[in-house]
C-alpha cells in the first residue's frame, strides 16, 4: 500500500487511476534518465561554454550546490504532497490557488520546451556522426518515434531507460577517465577563466577573460542541466511503498545526478588539448574523446551519446506528459479539454492524449528552433518555479511546525534560503527578453484565472491526494 501522511483521505481524495507499478529503485531510475546526465552535458554543456567560457565549470559547481539545496526543500514536500502534479500541485496546496496555477503554466510552459531541447541534441550528435544528417529533421523525427514509445505501460519504459541509464553511466566513465589521463589546461582557467569571442564560420575567435556576470548568466542553463530530479514526485502516484521513498528518490536521484555530471565535465575541460578549440567546437566534450583516443572510439562514444540523449528524451517526455494529465485531472482547463487531456489508456494505463500533445509541441519545437533559444527560455522558467519551491518550503514548515512529515529536510532553514538565493541571483542575469515573456505568460495566466477559474464553483483543485490502493 502506497502511504501518505493522510490515512484517510475521504472527500478530499480522487481514485487512483495511474498504475502503481514502480519501486523506489525503478523511480529513482526514471529520475536518473529524466536528469540525464550524459544527455544535459552532451546537450546543455556546450550552451554553458557559450556564455561562460572554462568559467563554466564554475558554473556547473554552483548549480551542482543550489540543485542539492532545491532537491531537499523538494524531497521534504514531495512527501506531504505524493501527487502526480509535482510542484504545480505542492504550490497551490501551501501557496494558495492562484499562485498554484502561475506554478502550473510555468510547468505547462516547460512540458512544451524542454523535451524538445533535449530532442534537438539527438539530431546534433547525428550530424557530428555523419555529416549528411540533417540536424533539425532528425531531431524531429527521433521525437515523433520517442512519442509513440512514451504511450506504453510505465513500468515497460521504466525497464527500457534503466538499461539505457547503466550505457549512460557506462560512457560517462569512459569520458571522465579520457580526460583524467590526458590533462593539459592548467588550473589558471578555473582561476582566470576565459571566453572564446568573435568565433564564426569564416574566422577564427579569440579567447577573453570572463567576468563574473558572464559566469552568473550560464548558472541558469547549468541548473538546467541538472533539473528532472522534481520528476520523482511526478511518477509518485505510480510509485509503491511509503512516502518518505519520493522524498528519498529526489535526493538520491539529484545527488548522484549531479556528481555524474560535475566530474566528467571538469575532466573534460581540463583535458582538452586546445582550449580554444575545445570551445569553439559544437560537441565539445565528444570532442576531447576524438583528440585522447582517435575517430574510432570517438564515434562509439558518439553513438553511446545519441542512445542517452533519446533515453532522456523519452524520460522527460514520460515526466511531463503526467503533468499535464494531472493538469486535466485538476480542471485547469475548460472541461472538453480536461475530458481529452485526463484520458488514460485501458491497456497501458498511461495518459496517452497528454503524451501525444508533449510530443506533437516537441516534434515542432525540435524542427523550427536552434538549441540555444529554447535552453535559455526554459532555464528561466526552471529557476521561477525553483524559487517558488523554495518559499512553498518556508512556509509550510512554518505552518507545519510540529507536525510529522514523511520526510524531513536536514539543516533548516538554510536549504530553502540557499535556494532562494540562488533563483534571485539567477534571474537578475537573465535577459529581459525572456524574464519578460514569462511575465506575459503569468499575466495572462492571472487574467484567465480571475475571469474563468476563479468565478467556477467547482474545479482546479491540486491539493488533493489520490486514494490508497489495496
Amino acid at each position: 500500500m502506497f502511504e501518505t501522511n493522510r490515512s484517510n483521505p475521504g472527500k478530499s481524495g480522487y481514485p487512483q487511476e495511474l498504475a502503481r507499478g514502480l519501486n523506489l529503485i525503478e523511480n529513482i531510475a526514471l529520475v536518473l534518465s529524466d536528469i540525464t546526465p550524459m544527455a544535459s552535458l552532451l546537450v546543455i554543456a556546450p550552451v554553458v561554454l557559450s556564455t561562460a567560457g572554462s568559467g563554466a565549470v564554475i558554473a556547473y559547481l554552483l548549480a551542482g550546490f543550489v540543485a542539492i539545496n532545491i532537491a531537499l526543500c523538494m524531497g521534504e514536500l514531495g512527501s506531504v504532497f505524493p501527487v502526480a502534479g509535482g510542484l504545480y500541485s505542492i504550490v497551490t496546496k501551501v501557496l494558495g490557488r492562484p499562485i498554484g496555477f502561475l506554478a502550473l503554466l510555468d510547468y505547462i510552459g516547460q512540458a512544451i520546451f524542454l523535451p524538445a531541447s533535449i530532442a534537438i541534441g539527438i539530431g546534433t550528435y547525428l550530424h557530428a556522426l555523419d555529416a549528411a544528417i540533417p540536424e533539425n529533421i532528425s531531431s524531429a523525427i527521433a521525437m515523433a518515434l520517442i512519442t509513440l514509445l512514451a504511450i506504453a505501460r510505465i513500468t515497460a519504459n521504466a525497464i527500457f531507460v534503466s538499461v539505457f541509464l547503466v550505457i549512460e553511466i557506462g560512457v560517462l566513465t569512459f569520458m571522465t577517465v579520457g580526460g583524467l589521463i590526458h590533462v593539459t589546461q592548467p588550473i589558471g582557467i578555473l582561476l582566470h577563466p576565459v571566453l572564446l569571442v568573435g568565433q564564426t564560420a569564416t574566422a577564427s575567435g579569440a579567447l577573453h577573460p570572463v567576468t563574473v556576470d558572464a559566469i552568473l548568466a550560464a548558472l541558469a542553463a547549468a541548473l538546467f542541466s541538472v533539473n528532472g530530479y522534481d520528476s520523482a514526485i511526478n511518477f509518485s502516484e505510480e510509485t509503491k511503498g511509503p512516502a518518505a521513498n519520493i522524498g528519498r528518490a529526489v535526493i538520491i536521484a539529484c545527488s548522484v545526478g549531479v556528481v555524474f555530471e560535475i566530474i566528467p565535465f571538469v575532466a573534460s575541460v581540463f583535458g582538452a588539448p586546445d582550449l580554444k578549440a575545445y570551445l569553439a567546437s559544437q560537441t565539445p566534450l565528444t570532442w576531447v574523446i576524438e583528440q585522447v583516443f582517435g575517430t574510432l572510439i570517438a564515434s562509439l562514444v558518439l553513438v553511446g551519446a545519441i542512445a542517452a540523449i533519446v533515453n532522456a528524451t523519452l524520460a522527460i517526455t514520460l515526466q511531463f506528459s503526467r503533468i499535464v494529465w494531472a493538469s486535466a485531472r485538476d480542471q485547469a482547463w475548460p472541461m472538453p479539454v480536461n475530458r481529452a487531456l485526463g484520458k488514460v489508456s485501458r491497456r497501458f494505463h498511461s495518459p496517452w492524449v497528454a503524451t501525444l500533445l508533449v510530443g506533437i509541441c516537441a516534434t515542432i519545437l525540435a524542427y523550427q528552433f536552434t538549441l540555444v533559444s529554447v535552453v535559455t527560455f526554459t532555464s528561466v522558467l526552471l529557476v521561477v518555479l525553483y524559487a517558488l519551491v523554495a518559499i512553498s518550503a518556508i512556509v509550510h514548515r512554518v505552518r507545519s511546525r510540529g507536525e510529522a512529515t514523511p520526510f524531513r529536510m536536514p539543516f533548516w532553514p538554510v536549504p530553502p534560503l540557499i535556494a532562494l538565493i540562488g533563483s534571485a541571483v539567477t534571474l537578475y542575469e537573465q535577459t529581459y527578453q525572456d524574464i519578460l515573456t514569462v511575465v506575459a505568460i503569468f499575466v495572462a495566466g492571472l487574467i484567465y484565472y480571475g475571469l474563468y477559474l476563479g468565478r467556477r464553483g467547482v474545479g482546479y483543485a491540486p491539493s488533493a491526494v489520490p486514494e490508497n490502493l489495496p
